[in-house]
């Protein structure tokens, strides 16, 4: 059985792991808005620096966040994605702060503060097998099985549904997908116990939890493949969502559900949820409900009367999903899950019925010498 309660101790660096994952989240935004700007001004001198924030400092930041807290805490931390776009706009590119922006960063900051709060502050150290049996656990199949159901389901409605739904449907099973990161979170443990092991020839090691060296085996290796694997598939479903919807919309919807999928998977999969009082989960819940309910606030004051129909790219007579080419183009470079979601540029030129398209070129003049109404939040 893999060793949990009777091997827990109370850490008190958790509050380190949300500071490392604000600085991640705030120099991805930093990174994608610098992005954005080289692609409108033709500056290419931005893209080496938007590169540097998304690629380099964000994953850094990222990974560093797993080894102080539970990922049922960072896994919220990605509302904070849109509250760096929304504090820095009006700074950067001159956008206007609205009272639904307003409400719903202040909404996201008092969740993820509330989840830092009541989330699991536990430290367990486990071995290989341990994980492996964590895994297996009949709570954590439950998940995974209910998971399958949950992606048949969306593959159902993304193949009948009206393209409004069928484009909700992908922004919210990428998001789900992406908040999966309890491999990473293994791995990330498996490094930690080897660098502060004493480690000998044989393979060998001091400290408690990593008797051997769990990197002589196959299975971390095998959940850094899953972790990238699932940053790939949920990152190409992000960018065919973004060829049919604006990115404010298709990304509020991939950050809220990647902020459930990763809080069921921290607390369920991982085990978090074990030995904590039940006000302390109730609480919990609540902050999770509260992140969401600002994400909401958000979307609502930005889609406007007509919904999620406002925010669409394209006529619904076009073909539902004929390439992710056009949303892929619209992504920076990165190495991460999270640097992937904020190197999103969205520079794609809106239609109107029965007209055709601005050219690029003038589409990007208009966007310099103007201020506009969406902000470009990941």
């Amino acid at each position: 059985m893999a060793r949990r309660l009777e091997t827990t101790t109370e850490s008190n660096l958790w509050w380190v792991g949300v500071l490392l994952d604000c600085v991640a989240t705030l120099a991805g935004t930093g990174g994608k808005q610098l992005l954005r700007h080289a692609s409108v001004t033709k500056k290419m001198r931005y893209y080496p620096m938007g590169l540097v924030f998304t690629a380099v400092i964000d994953p850094a930041f990222d990974i560093a966040a797993y080894s102080f807290a539970a990922v049922s805490i960072i896994a919220p931390m990605a509302g904070m994605v849109v509250v760096w776009n929304i504090l820095l706009a009006p700074c950067t590119l001159g956008e206007q702060l609205t009272f639904s922006r307003k409400a719903g960063a202040l909404l996201i900051c008092i969740g993820t503060l509330c989840v830092g709060l009541f989330g699991n502050h536990n430290e367990v150290e486990r071995t290989v097998e341990e994980y492996l049996a964590l895994f297996a656990e009949p709570a954590a199949c439950a998940y995974y099985a209910a998971f399958v159901i949950w992606s048949i389901g969306c593959l159902v409605v993304w193949k009948l549904g009206s393209p409004i739904v069928s484009g909700f449907c992908v922004g919210a099973y990428a998001g789900s997908l992406a908040g999966n990161m309890f491999t990473t979170k293994a791995v990330v443990e498996m490094f930690v116990c080897v660098m502060t092991s004493d480690t000998g020839e044989d393979g060998t090691a001091a400290a408690s939890g990593c008797e051997t060296n769990p990197f002589y085996t196959i299975w971390p290796y095998l959940f850094i493949t899953i972790s990238l694997t699932i940053c790939i598939i949920s990152l190409y479903l992000l960018a065919l969502g973004l060829t049919k919807f604006e990115a404010l919309y298709m990304i509020t919807v991939y950050e809220g559900f990647m902020i459930i999928s990763g809080s069921l998977a921290g607390n369920i999969v991982m085990g978090e949820a074990a030995g904590q009082p039940t006000h302390i989960l109730l609480l919990y819940g609540v902050a999770i409900l509260v992140i969401l309910w600002g994400l909401g606030i958000l979307l609502r004051g930005e889609a406007g009367p007509d919904g999620a129909r406002a925010r669409m790219l394209h006529d619904e007579e076009d073909p539902k999903w004929s390439s992710a080419a056009e949303g892929l183009a619209m992504v920076g470079s990165s190495s991460s899950e999270k640097g992937l979601r904020a190197a999103i540029e969205y520079d794609v030129p809106e239609t109107s019925e029965g007209v055709d398209t601005h050219s690029r070129e003038a589409h990007d003049n208009e966007i310099s010498g103007s201020a506009h109404n969406v902000p470009s939040s990941e």
